[in-house]
């Protein structure tokens, strides 16, 4: 009987963007491989390339615990009828409601991904409490726990969610540098600077800072421009509304483009990759961009300081600070070459730190740990 393998998120396009490398890596090793997310654009790409998908109806603003009651009761269910090896959930509900269903369907090998702590994270409050003792009593059965950034595991440890021993630091799900390759735009010869905020629209990702920076920037430098790439995530409690985005986009501050299958040709067309975010777990929009040579600028907070290095490979600026942000802006407009530099630089940094097939190899490492062995050749396939 072949060995069974399930990805969890609460979202397939979640997995199909973000972890297809591990998956394929995993079935290559003639693990069945099995997706388990709710129902969207990109379930029905799993059955072409041979994987199994289960659909799974989650409720995202995740406040009806009746609703979230039936969500355990049908991972228990899952989990007892596929039998898996081994279990690996994404997204904090997943973690949260898939570990415990682990533990009473009897699956020991668990490992969690911390890839972000979510907006009941950004601000302390009473949701804060109630998440941080459901991670608790979720985390506190025996699974692996893969952190993205040093932050989210010293946050954990301190509230002694998960003991020091079972978790482990992988930054980012890494990027296949074979695709995300610098192209046709060298930050050399551009008359009209390009900024691009590639992400979920929402309000923690900094949307607002970025527009009203970008008004500021274009008063004074009219040769720059600003792109917002990314769909209204309308599950989110934290969702930038389609109206305020249409309605900057037609006041010619910015540029709205709703959500894209292939980022690599807007990334390519800019000549900036921003993210002002309030918190982030290891954001994959970075590490794109920096693969293609674009020069970041990014907070200072969780997950982006691991990736950007100040002065290097991009400029780190406050959370929610928009003059500073219109600064950096300003400063990389006007210096072609700081652009060509930080380019390189971050190129460098990616495919030394976070090229996809450094980061299988140490996820396969932690499964290992979990419980199972495996080996790893990784071989990029277009």
């Amino acid at each position: 009987m072949a060995k069974k393998i399930i990805f969890v998120s609460n979202t397939s396009w979640f997995l199909y963007n973000f972890r297809l490398g591990l998956m394929k890596a995993v079935k290559e090793k003639d693990y069945e491989v099995i997706a388990i997310a709710p129902k969207d654009d990109y379930a029905q790409q799993f059955d072409k390339i041979g994987m199994q998908y289960i659909d799974i109806p989650v409720s995202r603003k995740g406040k009806n615990l009746f609703v979230d009651l039936i969500l355990l009761l049908r991972l228990i269910k899952l989990y007892k009828r596929e039998k898996p090896d081994l279990v690996h959930h994404f997204t904090p509900k997943m973690v949260i409601y898939g570990s415990l269903a682990a533990h009473f369907a009897g699956i020991h090998n668990v490992v969690n991904s911390i890839t972000g702590l979510g907006y009941a994270f950004v601000e302390e409050g009473i949701l804060n409490k109630i998440v941080l003792n459901m991670y608790h009593a979720a985390l506190s059965k025996n699974s692996q726990v893969i952190f993205e950034n040093t932050d989210d595991r010293k946050y954990f440890l301190q509230n002694n969610i998960v003991p020091s021993k079972r978790t482990n630091i992988i930054i980012t799900s890494g990027v296949n540098t074979v695709e995300f390759t610098p192209a046709k735009n060298n930050n050399l010869t551009n008359k009209i600077i390009t900024f691009t905020l590639v992400a979920r629209m929402l309000w923690d990702k900094g949307i607002r800072e970025f527009v009203e920076a970008a008004e500021y920037v274009k008063e004074q430098n009219s040769s720059t421009h600003f792109v917002l790439l990314g769909g209204s995530d309308n599950g989110n409690p934290k969702a930038v509304p389609k109206s305020y985005l249409l309605t900057k986009k037609k006041s010619g501050i910015i540029d709205w483009i709703d959500h894209v299958d292939n980022v690599r040709p807007y990334i390519d067309d800019s000549d900036v990759v921003v993210l002002p975010s309030y918190r982030e777990g290891g954001p994959r929009s970075l590490i794109e961009g920096a693969s293609m040579e674009k020069p970041l600028i990014a907070t200072d907070v969780q997950g982006c300081r691991e990736i950007v290095e100040h002065e290097v490979n991009g400029l780190l600026v406050p959370p929610k600070d928009v003059n500073s942000l219109a600064d950096a802006m300003l400063k990389l407009a006007k210096n072609h070459e700081l652009r060509y530099q930080m380019g390189r630089n971050g190129r460098k940094k990616v495919l030394e730190e976070f090229d996809e097939k450094i980061v299988i190899q140490k996820t396969l490492e932690v499964y290992k740990k979990a419980g199972l062995q495996l080996t790893y050749d990784f071989n990029y396939t277009q």
